[in-house]
């Protein structure tokens, strides 16, 4: 498991599709979309319920993201706290 999969899972629970999210990450879409799916395959879970021309969240899905969130606020209390430290 890696940051960048959970930023990339971040931005599609904000941005609702993979396409937007992928141009909100600045990246292409198969590369999130395949960040995704290993992630899910990861956890072994399926974090996104795929149907034609819909994509969502499942339950896990969004636990995941929660706790995502939680990383990344806590990533950012690390960086200040290392900046701090040099000064």
């Amino acid at each position: 498991m890696n940051i960048r999969a959970l930023e990339y899972l971040i931005a599609f629970a904000q941005e609702g599709s993979f396409t937007k999210a992928a141009v909100r990450m600045r990246v292409s879409q198969p590369t999130l979309s395949t960040q995704i799916k290993k992630l899910e395959e990861t956890l072994d879970v399926e974090l996104i319920e795929r149907t034609p021309g819909k994509q969502i969240l499942t339950p896990a899905g969004r636990e995941v993201v929660y706790y995502a969130k939680r990383i990344q606020a806590d990533m950012s209390r690390i960086r200040q706290a290392a900046r701090r430290s040099e000064d």
